[in-house]
């Protein structure tokens, strides 16, 4: 009898899954099948599938709107913001890990209490910040405006990356580190020869979630940039739905064209995301 309550429950619980999956997977499917409509047919047509495909549509939203120019800025940004993050605080929860210093947990508590801290509170202070040290504003150029957009972005990230990188590398075996030191490493030895080459699944899921974030990124760049030509896609993507008549097939071709990287590199690093993160946040 127990058998049979528990195979109900189980069907049960995957047709109310599928049902939600089916529901969650069907705006992303609509936005591609409007990317390859006429704006005539997405407007008329509830259908997913085309009468028509448009391929056309995506290749002169991206030739025509010069998406390549605001997807090499996504890419500068989320590529400095991702490597930042990875190494400084990396290197900040293998210090919490394995240097012992008076104050260790008392330091390590208070970064994990600005976890609590809403980042639009700071955005004020910050901007005035920049601005006073030239970094944002009409006469900042266009590498001391990135600067000031990266590298608060980062500061942003670093509670909860050193919270990760410092339960990762204390579920790692003390062998590893004392062995190292006997045989005449430096710290700086023993964390990028040993502990960093063991921190793949960790380095992946900090990767991912500052990747999707970064790249999805749009108050913050809103506020910094003021140059159209450094714009990011998410800025861009906001400019199309300020036209007088908006084109519903060319702003999913937009969207299309700007979520396709982000799940690109979900697909290559997914196989580590859920093991680097529950290590990371189990363990310690």
């Amino acid at each position: 009898m127990s058998n049979i309550k528990g195979t109900i429950g189980t069907v049960i619980s995957y047709i109310v899954l599928t049902f939600y999956a089916l529901l969650s997977l069907y705006p992303f499917l609509w936005m591609i099948s409007s990317a390859l409509k006429s704006n005539q047919e997405v407007l008329s047509s509830h259908s997913l599938i085309p009468n028509e495909f448009r391929f056309d549509i995506i290749l002169n939203t991206w030739n025509q709107l010069d998406f390549f120019r605001y997807f090499v800025n996504s890419v500068i940004i989320t590529v400095f913001v991702v490597l930042g993050i990875v190494l400084i605080y990396a290197m900040a929860g293998f210090g919490f890990a394995r240097t012992k210093f008076i104050g260790s947990n008392v330091l390590f508590m208070a970064f994990l209490g600005l976890l609590f801290v809403p980042g639009v509170t700071v955005l004020v202070p910050l901007v005035q910040l920049l601005k006073s040290l030239g970094l944002i504003g009409r006469d900042a150029t266009l590498p001391q405006t990135y600067f000031g957009l990266i590298m608060p972005i980062i500061n942003g990230a670093g509670p909860f990356s050193i919270f990760l990188f410092r339960n990762y590398f204390s579920s790692l075996p003390s062998e590893l580190h004392d062995a190292a030191r006997v045989d005449g490493a430096t710290n700086w030895g023993v964390f990028f020869r040993i502990f960093m080459p063991l921190a793949t699944p960790v380095i992946a899921t900090v990767g991912i979630l500052n990747i999707i974030g970064t790249w999805n990124a749009y108050m913050w760049p809103s506020i910094v940039l003021n140059n159209p030509d450094w714009f990011t896609l998410p800025l861009k993507l906001k400019d199309l739905d300020l036209q007088i008549v908006v084109q519903w097939n060319v702003r999913m071709a937009a969207s299309l064209i700007t979520i396709t990287p982000v799940i690109i590199a979900f697909l290559v690093l997914q196989r580590y995301y859920i093991r680097g993160l529950t290590a990371g946040a189990v363990r310690g």
